[in-house]
């Protein structure tokens, strides 16, 4: 008489895996972290037993998922990526992978990402600066945690956004240009639907008023936190025969083009004109001259992400704490005293 082999049920891969039944089912349902060492263990006792692992293709999914969705703009910005690999490392050593999205800026892309990722049941979204409106965010909460990096701060019962100190920073770095001695000073903005932009800008402004200085709109052009803008706006004010002896760019991205533009006309950084950026991305300190530059704590902001929507997604309260904006001051700028002293140089 012949009879067939029962099938393999969890409590045999339990056992060759040498865990818990329960771990076994934590780990298939991924709904709670299951160290790597035993995730391996429990592959390697499914391929040895012959269990037939299923997955319900129907019906809402019950536990976690495991996976975090996050929305960026632009994966190709050092910005982006600084924050991305900090999160990514900090997600992964609790056991979550990522779900990536980029809007570039665009409110239907960044509402499909975010449809993407209900569909695809992600336990949380992070979502790093972008387009959509406080209400649009409201509407995916109701679905999913939300952690809003460069929002307005929404209330809302399944949204924290986190915000750095943009006005403070934009005054910090017209500050310093107007402690330099230069009072005309230009300023190339961010995306003006992007709310770090408009903060640095508002700095910028006060700084200005506090000192008594009219602004001057022949000074402002509006960028997008690009070189290629960064150039193209440089190239503006130069053409505009305004004077000016410093430039406050929105981002280091934005200075490096300015820096280009100044180069190829002929003039000197800080000799002619002092440049300082907004970021402190890392080739900005290999940058020739080096830039001056606002500190924001890209790498920090990564776990700062991750560890708040851990805490939401267990229920508990959590207090933001954002690393301050610094003032790193290299070569790109220096006092209005050396243009004066380079122009009578070069009479």
């Amino acid at each position: 008489m012949i009879t067939s082999k029962k099938p393999a049920s969890i409590y045999d891969v339990a056992k060759l895996a040498g865990v818990s039944p329960s771990t076994v089912s934590r780990y298939l349902n991924r709904s709670t972290y299951v160290s790597d060492e035993k995730s391996y263990s429990i592959e390697k006792a499914i391929q040895k037993s012959g269990y037939k692992v299923t997955y319900k293709t129907k019906g809402p999914i019950k536990g976690r998922s495991m996976t975090i969705g996050v929305l960026l703009q632009n994966a190709d910005s050092p910005f982006m990526i600084g924050i991305l690999k900090d999160l990514e490392a900090c997600l992964s050593s609790r056991g979550y992978s990522l779900v990536i999205a980029t809007g570039h800026w665009k409110r239907r892309l960044e509402k499909h990402a975010l449809d993407y990722f209900f569909k695809s049941h992600v336990d949380g979204v992070i979502i790093v600066s972008g387009d959509l409106s406080d209400e649009e965010l409201i509407e995916y909460s109701l679905h999913t945690p939300i952690v809003a990096v460069g929002y307005n701060k929404i209330k809302a019962n399944n949204i924290l956004t986190i915000e750095f100190d943009n006005v403070l920073g934009g005054y910090l770095a017209t500050l310093h240009l107007l402690q330099q001695g230069h009072v005309n000073i230009a300023h190339i903005k961010g995306l003006c639907t992007q709310p770090d932009g408009q903060r640095r800008y508002e700095g910028y402004r006060r700084a200005l008023k506090d000192r008594g200085i009219p602004v001057n709109s022949r000074l402002i052009k509006q960028g997008d936190f690009s070189s290629e803008q960064g150039y193209q706006k440089t190239i503006e004010l130069l053409d505009s025969k305004v004077y000016f002896s410093a430039i406050f760019a929105a981002n280091d991205q934005t200075a490096y083009g300015a820096i280009k533009a100044l180069h190829d006309r002929g003039l000197k950084v800080p000799e002619d004109v002092s440049v300082i950026g907004f970021d402190d991305l890392q080739t900005s300190s290999y940058f020739t001259p080096a830039l001056t530059t606002l500190r924001q704590p890209i790498e920090e902001l990564g776990s700062v992400c991750a560890e708040a929507i851990f805490k939401m997604l267990s229920g508990e309260e959590h207090q933001v704490r954002v690393p301050p904006i610094d003032l790193i001051v290299r070569e790109s700028t220096s006092s209005i005293f050396d243009v004066y002293k380079n122009i009578n140089h070069n009479r």
